[in-house]
């Protein structure tokens, strides 16, 4: 099933007083078999993601998912079910984040990229351009499971994505 760990694998340098960050993804595959992406741009480069972020102290995961779509995309959602659960640590150790994705379909709302900076475009791509992007976290096969229903009961661990 999972990699057994003793007690001697575990981190020895982390870092003092820090906690993972909790991040909910969600996917929305509408009907023409495309995916809701957001552009994200840096100053040395530009990449796509899934649209979501960061839980707010007090907010449940799902109403983290509804507010971040607001946030980026104007969109108003429904989500669906809980699909994959990952982590992204640095070799380093010195970020740790925790992914919730979560399959949503869209409910209302006009799409309009939100005004934060980082944020550069809302766009459906096509599934079948997933291998050709850069996208972040790498979930495209993941992503390509849950488009043609192939999802296991529960959530899935995709494990250690940082890249």
């Amino acid at each position: 099933m999972g990699k057994l760990y003793k007690y001697k694998n575990y981190p020895q340098n982390k870092p003092k007083n820090r906690i993972p960050t909790i991040r909910v993804s969600v996917v929305i595959i509408n009907e023409k078999q495309e995916i809701l992406l957001v552009l994200h741009k840096k100053p040395s480069c530009s990449y796509w993601v899934l649209p979501g972020g960061r839980l707010e102290y007090g907010e449940t995961l799902t109403q983290c998912a509804i507010r971040e779509i607001k946030e980026e995309t104007n969109l108003e959602i429904m989500v669906e079910r809980f699909i994959f659960l990952s982590e992204a640590i640095a070799p380093n150790k010195s970020r740790h984040i925790v992914n919730f994705y979560v399959k949503a379909r869209v409910i209302g709302g006009t799409m309009q990229l939100g005004d934060d900076p980082v944020l550069e475009a809302v766009d459906y791509v096509s599934i079948h351009e997933l291998d050709k992007i850069t996208l972040f976290p790498p979930v495209h096969h993941a992503i390509l499971r849950a488009a043609s229903n192939k999802l296991i009961e529960g959530i899935e661990y995709l494990g250690n994505l940082w890249v």
